[in-house]
Order: structure tokens, then C-alpha cells, then sequence
């Protein structure tokens, strides 16, 4: 796969006027039959309706379900019974956030004989990750310093890469942006111990930027959302658990029977979540274990990360939407919640269509009220959603003793408009992925700036 970096992307005006007239012919096929059927405005606004109350349905019950607590197991091995852990950081230009995740794995509650780290840098990296590398390597023998250079890359590869060089049976994978909080090894191996079954432990990513710029901000609330609510409640109710983010712990089994990660997919987490499954698995989600993340700082590096994900997630849709119902190994709340899950990975590019149904509502000739009753409440509890999901989850932080920043908390007011501009997102990336098949490039997140001696 092709890697660029987010300069080498840059706005195009001529791919924008293209991607503007495709959409508009999507939305004119689509709203095409209001020519000839007056009700079909009516019907269209229905089911914009309808899947809109799906996802803030379960938006609103994932952050209720969050309440339950992670139920950590205890682990009850003394330290030299632990198991020995590889953890693998793939870098590539990542010399503004690098050095805090080496310490963070430095200061890890572990037996340091237990634990290696394996620091594999690209050699294209053009600022200093392979000397920050090479001197971690120096200073302390836990770190190996491991450069890859070969032909393509991506995230997947340069973990597959990356895993030549683990030498132990539990291996943690963590991007290099992400600090470990203390005891996240710790709780990590107490699930591996409570269940043979447990492949895949992920925690959660909690953003410590918010202050970078307004975006970086309603990233890091819809973060919040995503990993405290939505994630974990998949584990609260057996559904389809997926270890997205930058964190993961694995049982070297997974890559033994399931092979390496898929070098042609954008999420290659989300496929690898899907396989885990498919072999009849567990994939644990557990909130208290956590890493520190940076969320992306710039238009550009949001829009780059967030359409990976979003194109990432509709190839998976498109392998397994399918097949994971059909597998015999997948418990039926599994096979329900994937069916649900990947098909919202689709479904939020046609959101796009209610912004021609809203405009048509002041036509008096066309009739855009719904067939559901009571729609007009609906519509204003879809509109508070994110304010009120967001208060939830910083209700049970307060209560388990993690901050946010007071900004956070207005952000969530203004959360909606995030979420509409994300549209956008998810529009460009269904036609890049399903209208005119774009070759995959793999866009490497932009760091903030390396901080002055000043």
C-alpha cells in the first residue's frame, strides 16, 4: 500500500469539484422520484429519521450500559510468575510524541525482566524517531531499536514487520502517540489469565489534547463518547467487541492460526476484531485500562485520519457484513450487532440527503413531515444526543477520578455541528471506496509540534 503524508495530500481543487459533482448526482437520483411521487419526500425524511433514532438510540443506551464498571478480574500471580510481554511500537516520523511513549513504557508496573520493547522505525522517517529509537536502545536493554526498510507500508505492514521481532507470547501493540497509563499491563494479563478463550484485551484511549485547536477539542469528546460508551458497551452485552485505537493486547496465537495483520486494508484492526470472531473467540473491552492519546491538531490531519477510518470501515462492511452472520462460530448477539455495526459504517453517508430534505421543507408544496409519531419530539432528542451522551460519560470520569478540561464540557453543546461537518468525511470516502474505486493510501497522522527549549 501506498504511504503519503498529510503535505503530500494537500486540498486539490479540482478532486473537490469532482467529489461535489458526484454527490450531487447521488442526491439527484436519489430524490429524483419527488418529480413524480409527492409522498416520497415523506417517505425519504422517515427513514432519515429512522436511522437516525438507530444511532442515537444506541449511542444513548451504550453510554447507560457503561455504568456496569469493567469487572477487572484480580490478578493473583505473584511477579515472577508473570508472563513475559513484547511490547511493539511501529514509528514513522513521530518525533514529537515518541519520547513521552517510551517513558510511559519505561515507567510501567511490570517486572522489568518480563518485558521487551520493540521500537521499529521506518527508515523513510525524515526527522529524528530513528536516533530517538536507537538511543532508547542504548539506554536500556528492555528496548530493541528495529528498522524496517522495504518497499510499501502502512500501519499493517510495519506491525507484521514488527512482530518478527517479538519474542514472547503476549504481545501489546501501541501507536506512537499513546502512553500507557501505569497498570494497564497489569490488568491486561489478569484478563489473559481469567479465560484460555480471551485473545484480544483493548482499553481505552483517552485524548489529553483538547486545547490543541477547536477541532482537536470535538475530537476529543467524540473520543470520549466512542471509547467509554459505544466500545465498551459492546462488551457489556456480548456483542461485536473491536479493539480500534491505538492500543491492543494479543495472545501470539492470533497471528499464529490467523495469520498477519491484512496489508490491504485501511483498519486493519477493525478486520483483524472481524477474524476474531470468526475463529470463535473472545475480545474484551475494558475502559480501566488505559492509554493516553493524541488526537490530530489540523484540518488536514483530522480529515486524513478520519476518512481512513471511515473508507477503512466500509471494506470491512463490505467482507464481513455478509459473512459473520453466516459463521457458525459467532453467537447470535455477535452476528446481530456486527449486522448492525458494519451497516452503519455504510449507512452515515446518505446522511447527506437530509440536507436537500431539510431545504425542501420550506417549499410549501412538498410535504417532508414524517410517518412516525411524535416526530418532532424525536427530532429534538436526536439534536440534545451528543450533549446528553457526553454529560453521562463525564459524570462516571468524575467518578472514577479522571479529568477533563472545562472546554471540554461546551464542546459538547456544540458537538452536532462536529458530527455534521464529519459528514463530509464519510461522503468522500464512500466515493473514493464504492463509485470510483480509488487505489487505498494509507495517510500518516501529523503530530503537533515539538515543543521549544524556550
Amino acid at each position: 500500500m501506498e504511504v503519503k503524508t498529510v503535505d503530500d495530500t494537500g486540498f486539490s481543487l479540482r478532486r473537490a469539484a469532482l467529489y461535489t459533482a458526484i454527490t450531487a448526482a447521488l442526491v439527484a437520483v436519489v430524490l429524483a422520484p419527488t418529480l413524480v411521487y409527492s409522498e416520497y419526500p415523506r417517505f425519504l425524511n422517515t427513514l432519515l429519521l429512522v436511522g437516525l433514532l438507530g444511532l442515537v438510540g444506541r449511542t444513548f443506551l451504550s453510554a447507560l450500559l457503561s455504568f456496569r464498571g469493567a469487572n477487572t478480574p484480580e490478578l493473583t500471580r505473584s511477579d515472577e510468575d508473570l508472563p513475559a510481554v513484547s511490547i511493539v511500537i511501529p514509528a514513522y516520523n513521530e518525533e514529537p510524541v515518541l519520547p513521552d511513549t517510551i517513558e510511559a513504557a519505561k515507567n510501567l508496573d511490570y517486572p522489568a525482566e518480563k518485558l521487551e520493547v520493540v521500537l521499529c522505525y521506518e527508515a523513510d522517517s525524515v526527522d529524528r524517531t530513528a536516533e530517538i529509537c536507537r538511543d532508547a536502545a542504548a539506554d536500556d536493554p528492555r528496548f530493541k531499536a528495529v528498522e524496517r526498510d522495504e518497499p510499501g507500508g502502512g500501519k499493517a505492514k510495519a506491525m507484521n514487520y514488527a512482530l518478527q521481532y517479538a519474542s514472547h507470547d503476549i504481545i501489546a501493540m501501541i501507536d506512537a502517540d499513546h502512553c500507557y497509563k501505569p497498570d494497564a499491563l497489569r490488568r491486561a494479563i489478569a484478563w489473559f489469565d481469567s479465560d484460555d478463550d480471551i485473545w484480544c484485551i483493548k482499553g481505552r484511549c483517552y485524548g489529553t489534547n483538547p486545547d490543541d485547536s477547536i477541532l482537536a477539542l470535538h475530537a476529543t469528546v467524540e473520543r470520549h463518547i466512542a471509547e467509554k460508551a459505544d466500545l465498551f458497551a459492546r462488551e457489556v452485552i456480548g456483542g461485536y467487541t473491536i479493539f480500534g485505537g491505538g492500543q491492543a493486547f494479543f495472545r501470539r496465537e492470533v497471528f499464529d492460526e490467523l495469520g498477519d495483520f491484512d496489508e490491504d486494508m485501511l483498519t486493519e484492526d477493525i478486520d483483524m476484531s472481524s477474524k476474531i470472531h470468526a475463529a470463535g473467540k473472545r475480545l474484551v473491552m475494558d475502559p480501566s485500562i488505559i492509554t493516553f492519546e493524541e488526537n490530530p491538531p489540523t484540518l488536514d490531519a483530522w480529515w486524513s485520519q478520519r476518512k481512513r477510518w471511515a473508507r477503512g470501515w466500509m471494506q470491512v462492511a463490505a467482507r464481513y457484513l455478509l459473512q459473520l452472520p453466516r459463521n457458525q462460530n459467532v453467537s447470535v448477539r455477535v452476528k446481530a450487532d456486527s449486522i448492525y455495526t458494519l451497516a452503519y459504517a455504510i449507512l452515515p453517508a446518505f446522511i447527506v440527503i437530509g440536507l436537500p430534505l431539510f431545504l425542501m421543507g420550506w417549499v410549501p408544496s412538498v410535504e417532508t413531515a414524517t410517518y412516525v409519531p411524535y416526530s418532532a419530539q424525536l427530532w429534538t432528542l436526536i439534536g440534545i444526543s451528543p450533549m446528553v451522551v457526553a454529560a453521562i460519560v463525564f459524570f462516571q470520569d468524575y467518578r472514577e477520578g479522571l479529568s477533563h478540561q472545562p472546554r471540554e464540557y461546551l464542546a459538547a453543546v456544540t458537538l452536532w455541528f462536529y458530527l455534521v461537518f464529519q459528514t463530509a468525511v464519510f461522503v468522500t470516502a464512500f466515493i473514493e471506496e464504492f463509485v470510483i474505486h480509488k487505489p487505498s493510501v494509507y495517510v500518516t497522522t501529523t503530530r503537533s509540534e515539538v515543543p521549544s527549549d524556550d
